[in-house]
């Protein structure tokens, strides 16, 4: 893990200079995924929360840089060692940057909170459990349609503050409570209702709202390295072996991030690794020697031929 994170160390900054400047702030995310296995002989493997069998893969990112993981053994709760992965992120973040740190239900959690509000981290938490839905849902019960704020154009979402102290937390949370009338242009016959947990009241309900959704983006990203470089699988029987393994695919995101953020136009920052694994890792050439020269020639139907030439005017002014 030493290695992965000095990895990430050498290329958080221009990702943190990249978030600043496009929202302002920077955005974390940690989630967790179950990693299913085939077959009695993997060491470590349990139940995970569908009852399949498994280890559980946990994952911090900052904007699309995944900076910290841990695979751990099934049978635990999902979000087991988030404080571990926290401290681990904040420690290469460092200070002086507005950071907003976004989770699921799952790490709805005073501790998480707790250590957000320590470190000057404003954050955004899902509330998707029945449970913890119950008091907020009983609360929205005396609101009066003025208590209602538009959050889109078309008016099929509304969206109001909701206060309230869960049960052996020491202080009163704020939520926004999001009402929705309308999905893919079809009228639902019942508003859905979402709740999130969020830090701040000053800032304007739509805006709450698009900062949390933009969590998905980041699940994405966790979901691009299990795609795209074939972490779904863990090839060992040996639990230590399979740690192994998904450190080596962290570092590999890394590289994939470093060359996005340093060799490619900033255009290429919007895209996922899948893009920049096919239309740069993966471009075929061919390497000729001519006239007491080597050159790596390519087909002119290459798509990003581009990008291959701005990395490499990037790697001549780097000496």
């Amino acid at each position: 893990m030493a290695v992965a994170h000095a990895q990430a160390s050498q290329v958080i900054s221009s990702v943190i200079e990249h978030e600043v400047e496009m929202k302002g702030y920077v955005p974390v995310c940690v989630d967790g995924t179950g990693i299913e296995v085939s077959g009695e002989y993997f060491e470590g493997a349990g139940k995970l929360y569908d009852g399949s069998l498994g280890y559980w893969l946990h994952a911090a990112f900052v904007g699309g840089l995944w900076v910290t993981q841990q695979l751990q053994q099934g049978g635990g709760h999902p979000a087991n060692g988030v404080k571990e992965l926290l401290h681990e992120t904040a420690a290469m973040l460092g200070q002086g940057y507005p950071v907003w740190a976004r989770f699921d239900n799952a790490y709805y959690r005073k501790e998480v909170v707790q250590f957000c509000t320590e470190h000057g981290w404003d954050y955004s938490i899902s509330v998707t459990s029945d449970t913890y839905k119950r008091p907020l849902r009983e609360l929205m019960e005396d609101f009066l349609e003025s208590d209602w704020e538009a959050i889109n154009e078309d008016g099929s979402e509304h969206a109001a503050f909701l206060y309230h102290r869960p049960g052996g937390w020491k202080q009163e949370q704020t939520y926004v409570v999001v009402r929705t009338m309308q999905e893919d242009k079809q009228k639902l016959l019942f508003p859905r209702y979402t709740f999130i947990l969020v830090s701040r009241n000053d800032i304007g309900l739509a805006e709450l709202v698009k900062r949390h959704r933009g969590k998905q983006g980041q699940e994405n990203a966790l979901k691009g390295p299990l795609i795209h470089l074939d972490l779904h699988h863990p090839p060992c029987g040996q639990f230590n072996a399979n740690r192994a393994f998904y450190t080596a695919g962290q570092i590999a995101q890394v590289l994939l991030v470093a060359l996005q953020m340093k060799l490619l136009p900033k255009e290429a920052r919007s895209h996922g690794i899948r893009t920049i694994i096919r239309d740069l890792i993966r471009v075929a050439g061919k390497l000729v020697y001519h006239a007491r020269k080597w050159k790596l020639l390519f087909a002119k139907s290459a798509l990003r031929l581009y990008w291959l030439s701005h990395a490499a005017d990037c790697l001549v002014s780097s000496g």
